[in-house]
């Protein structure tokens, strides 16, 4: 009984130190680790601002991306069109009974170069 009661008070000493040092630890650091806290709450704060800001621009970016590529889609089917109804004229103006090998090959050049540009 009588150990029991010397633990115990052991106990009671070691906390009343412990608890003294945390006292003077924040007397000592207090206000400096307060300084950090709040610093990290704001670097957190905007970590997370620019992660939503930045998720927002790629997903506008994505949105405009996706609008160029089927204006140009729509822009190549025009060319196409147009290319193949010049080529639909140019071969309706050649002679059923003999085709004109030299119009036909200018005609296909020209097509090809309409294409590369």
């Amino acid at each position: 009984m009588a150990n029991k009661t010397n633990h115990n008070k052991e106990a009671a000493v070691a906390q009343q130190a412990d608890s003294r040092i945390a006292a003077v630890r924040d007397l000592i650091f207090g206000e400096n680790i307060q300084q950090y806290n709040a610093e990290f709450a704001d670097v957190s704060d905007k970590i997370k601002a620019l992660k939503e800001e930045s998720s927002r621009n790629l997903s506008e970016a994505v949105v405009e991306l996706e609008g160029k590529l089927a204006d140009l889609e729509r822009l190549m089917d025009d060319k196409f069109q147009d290319l193949n109804s010049d080529l639909d004229k140019r071969l309706a103006e050649l002679d059923d009974a003999k085709a004109d090998r030299v119009k036909l090959g200018q005609a296909l050049e020209k097509i090809a170069l309409m294409l590369q540009e």
